[in-house]
């Protein structure tokens, strides 16, 4: 789980409440009666909710695995003796065993023959995947494909018959809405955290290219990366990506992709191993919130200098989108698809002005660009 230099309680509070309405329901108004403040309805609600809790978990839980990464110091691979230079001289130094670093996180299956999705940032770098399905088989999983631009991963299992979730877009939930998270913090398999969307569309975070995060007070700890942020008809809407936390641990801001984003680059990476997203060639400068985006930098040849685009030009709406920010800009121009055309309304001079932009195919993360002046630039759009 990314910590962003910032549940238990109420998973106890959930297990006591479940506990009490198993040992015996009927005696419910007895007990009502003795709690102070409380009534008869007041417990039923509780014990409604958590028994719709309940039966989210249940039902997710065969959609829900654990990953486990080994990754090899590169240092240490070689087993090579190093030459160093003490107080006595040259001396000869023979490398120590080699230490394997592993990574722990989440992951939830996309199809019965054993596609899964996850971060890209769960199984970075590793040497090998291990996949532990909830019936507790631990399977050797291959990497399909990363995006790093949204930081999702695909991953395939040798299995058949498993039982995919069910995805929702994230236009199907209102702020305050209840969510569960299921993963593995810390390690510990087959976790659940109930809390609510605290807020949508959050961007500027940091942490990968397309940003528009659902923000969710559920605890979220290293481990829950790559896990399924879900409703409480049992879709999952997000993909647990990040916390926001000055400790490390959970501070009750957590941050998981929307689902339309993932499928987007699941699909694609499933299809073609890589995802193409739609690039105008420009450099953006920040403007105000809800001002729209300025252009900086227009690079020479490319799809927005072939429209005419201009530097200074305050894009305004692509596609009769409205386009509030930098990161909107970016958004909406990468989710269209390379090849297509899109209009683009340019507010120059004072006037309002259309144009038609025929989109590129945008260049791979650390792929750089020169402008006419000589600079090497990493493009946004």
């Amino acid at each position: 789980m990314r910590t962003i230099r910032t549940a238990l309680p109420l998973l106890l509070l959930l297990a006591s409440a479940e506990a009490s309405w198993a040992r015996e329901e009927t005696t419910a108004p007895a007990a009502a009666a003795s709690i102070e403040g409380s009534t008869e309805e007041d417990l039923r609600f509780a014990r409604n909710l958590s028994r719709a809790f309940r039966k989210v978990a249940r039902g997710v839980k065969p959609s829900v695995v654990s990953i486990r990464t080994v990754e090899e110091p590169e240092a240490q691979a070689s087993g090579m003796p190093a030459l160093r230079f003490g107080p006595r001289g040259p001396e000869l130094v023979r490398p120590g065993p080699v230490q394997q670093r592993q990574g722990l996180g989440t992951g939830f299956i996309l199809s019965e023959d054993g596609a899964i999705v996850t971060n890209s940032h769960v199984v970075r770098g590793a040497e090998r995947i291990m996949v532990r399905l909830s019936d507790d088989r631990e399977l050797d999983a291959t990497l399909v494909g990363v995006d790093p631009e949204t930081d999702v991963a695909v991953l395939r299992v040798p299995a058949n018959g498993l039982t995919p979730a069910t995805l929702i877009d994230s236009s199907q939930v209102e702020v305050g809405d209840w969510v569960l998270a299921l993963g593995s913090p810390f390690g510990l398999d087959q976790t659940v955290t109930a809390g609510i969307i605290s807020a949508k569309g959050r961007e500027g975070v940091g942490l990968a290219v397309f940003e528009n995060y659902l923000q969710t007070d559920a605890a979220i700890n290293p481990g829950n990366s790559g896990g399924p942020l879900v409703t409480l008809d049992g879709a999952v809407v997000g993909m647990n990506t990040a916390i926001g936390s000055r400790t490390g641990g959970n501070d009750g801001v957590g941050f998981a992709i929307p689902m339309e984003m993932v499928r987007r680059a699941a699909d694609d990476l499933l299809q073609d191993g890589r995802v193409r997203y739609g690039y105008m060639g420009v450099l953006l400068q920040e403007l105000p919130d809800g001002s729209g985006a300025m252009i900086g930098r227009v690079l020479p040849g490319g799809p927005a200098d072939q429209a005419e685009v201009r530097e200074g030009d305050r894009i305004v709406s692509v596609a009769g989108e409205r386009v509030d920010s930098r990161a909107s800009l970016m958004r909406a121009i990468g989710a269209r698809k390379p090849g297509e055309a899109v209009q683009v309304e340019v507010e120059r001079d004072g006037e309002r002005r259309q144009l038609q932009v025929t989109l590129g195919t945008r260049p791979t993360a650390g792929v750089a660009v020169r402008d006419d002046r000589g600079q090497m630039l990493q493009p946004n759009r």
